[in-house]
């Protein structure tokens, strides 16, 4: 590294030669100190001082003790480290939380709660389309509807009620349920075909259970047969048991005094909805 005191040619300059003692004093205004780390002449105003790295490091210990105008201490310094350090690892009270300071762009965001789109059968049947569309319909308006059950050969019997809720198997929930199916009587030749044996009366072991069975009535049909009927408040219909669903005979009556007659009328609606076999 060339010397500052040469010129470009490599000569030392007279005044260089000269030397001034100005421009090598650190509180002299006229200090040059490029001209002092290159000179032999310069004399450190405190000797015994410390070195440091940069002028960075230099600023940050007097920062730390308050500022330039305060006298520089390695002690204090010492102090003021420990005192941040034992800060760090103090322990945290139990029960207390922890305070952190932040700047304010750094300050926490206030947050909201998302609302999750929940699928349940109730948003599902808005998409129901064809005979469930119409079942749709029948549920909002309040319709009472018939449904015929099947059992293993035939139709069973039917049940009428007010639709509450359904879905893409035709599984049904209904209301205010009237129920008739037909049934094999116990004692014709000792209903082989059901293979149950003799039947045995359970309302003693529900009475002690507090399970309240609907009345069933039961009324014959022929030799064979007997129709039951009953009403319950609420049940519940397996979609693979049910064959068709209409909505139930609108019965308008007229009474027309002809010879002190009494005329009924009865209207029925043409809409019916037939169970397709499909696999979803």
């Amino acid at each position: 590294m060339s010397d500052p005191e040469q010129d470009t040619a490599g000569r030392k300059s007279p005044a260089s030669s000269e030397g001034s003692s100005t421009d090598l004093d650190v509180t002299s205004p006229t200090f040059k100190p490029l001209r002092a780390l290159y000179s032999n002449k310069t004399q450190i105003p405190v000797p015994h001082a410390k070195p440091l790295d940069n002028v960075t490091s230099f600023e940050a210990r007097f920062r730390m003790l308050g500022g330039f105008d305060e006298r520089y201490s390695d002690q204090r310094i010492q102090e003021i480290r420990r005192a941040a350090s034992s800060a760090k690892t103090a322990t945290i009270p139990q029960g207390e939380a922890p305070v952190r300071r932040f700047l304010p762009h750094q300050e926490m965001v206030q947050g909201y709660r998302r609302t999750r789109f929940q699928r349940n059968i109730y948003t599902k049947i808005e998409n129901f389309e064809g005979p469930l569309g119409e079942m749709r319909t029948w549920m909002r308006e309040r319709v009472r509807v018939k449904v015929y059950t099947r059992k293993e050969k035939g139709v069973r019997g039917f049940v009428t009620g007010f639709i509450e809720v359904f879905d893409k198997h035709w599984n049904l929930a209904l209301s205010d349920v009237f129920e008739s199916w037909k049934r094999r009587k116990y004692r014709y030749s000792e209903n082989k075909r059901a293979g149950l044996g003799k039947p045995q009366d359970c309302s003693e072991l529900l009475r002690k259970m507090d399970i309240s069975v609907p009345e069933t009535a039961v009324k014959s049909v022929d030799r064979k047969y007997v129709m039951c009927s009953r009403r319950v408040p609420k049940l519940i219909v397996r979609g693979e048991q049910v064959v068709l669903v209409t909505p139930e005979s609108v019965v308008q009556v007229k009474e027309e005094k002809e010879g002190g007659a009494t005329m009924v009328v009865k209207k029925e609606k043409e809409i019916t909805i037939k169970k397709e076999k499909s696999e979803d």
